[in-house]
């Protein structure tokens, strides 16, 4: 997989896709943060009024309080993770670990479209690569994947070593592999080093990558 490949716009629209994502994630924890802080002010208003407050209403709202701060945090996390990937050209990633930060990333575009997406089996694979031009791939190819469902599906995405190299696997049960030779997103993933194969038997989409040469 060659960095030099991957032009600089189609990173920079990348970006800007999944921080415009996570932005709108973020703003909807807010509203259900603002909703539940609404509820214990009325609350609070009832009580003020000599109405009785039932401590389980309250504890409802707190409770849906620190779930969304949990959800936030986690949100926050992975863009942080995300925006270091541009560190470095190349260095050593491991690739489970790549997975499940795309798979989160990508999960907003997966819940518009009613498809559940998952991070399929995952073997301890790490290889030298540009981290973000590989995310970049893997969210691209997730994406057209997703385009290749329907409301309803399950999208698994998983990694195992091959080669010298690694290969990810894009799978939907009782569904044909999601993406074909042929297709445009082929086409993409050639041109940034990679290849995409069908496995027959297990119908699943088979996304190769090789090491990057580290820059001398």
């Amino acid at each position: 997989m060659s960095q030099a490949t991957v032009p600089a716009r189609e990173g920079l629209k990348f970006f800007g896709r999944v921080s415009a994502s996570v932005s709108h994630e973020i703003k909807n924890v807010f509203a259900v943060i603002n909703e539940a802080a609404g509820l214990i002010e009325d609350f609070t208003l009832m009580a003020e009024r000599g109405m009785p407050l039932k401590p389980e209403r309250l504890k409802s709202a707190a409770n849906a309080i620190q779930g969304q701060i949990r959800r936030g945090d986690t949100i926050v996390k992975n863009m942080n993770a995300f925006a270091h990937s541009t560190d470095e050209d190349v260095r050593e990633v491991n690739l489970a670990e790549l997975l499940g930060l795309t798979v989160a990333l990508a999960n907003r575009l997966a819940d518009m479209k009613q498809i559940r997406l998952t991070a399929g089996d995952c073997e301890p694979v790490s290889l030298a690569a540009d981290s973000f031009d590989l995310m970049l791939l893997l969210h691209s190819s997730i994406a057209a994947a997703l385009d290749a469902l329907s409301a309803g599906d399950t999208l698994a995405v998983g990694v195992k070593p091959e080669n010298g190299g690694a290969s990810f696997s894009l799978s939907s049960p009782g569904k044909d592999a999601p993406l074909a030779n042929d297709e445009a997103f082929a086409q993409f993933a050639r041109s940034m080093g990679a290849d995409v194969g069908v496995d027959e038997d297990n119908r699943a989409s088979v996304l190769r990558i090789q090491p990057t040469a580290r820059p001398e």
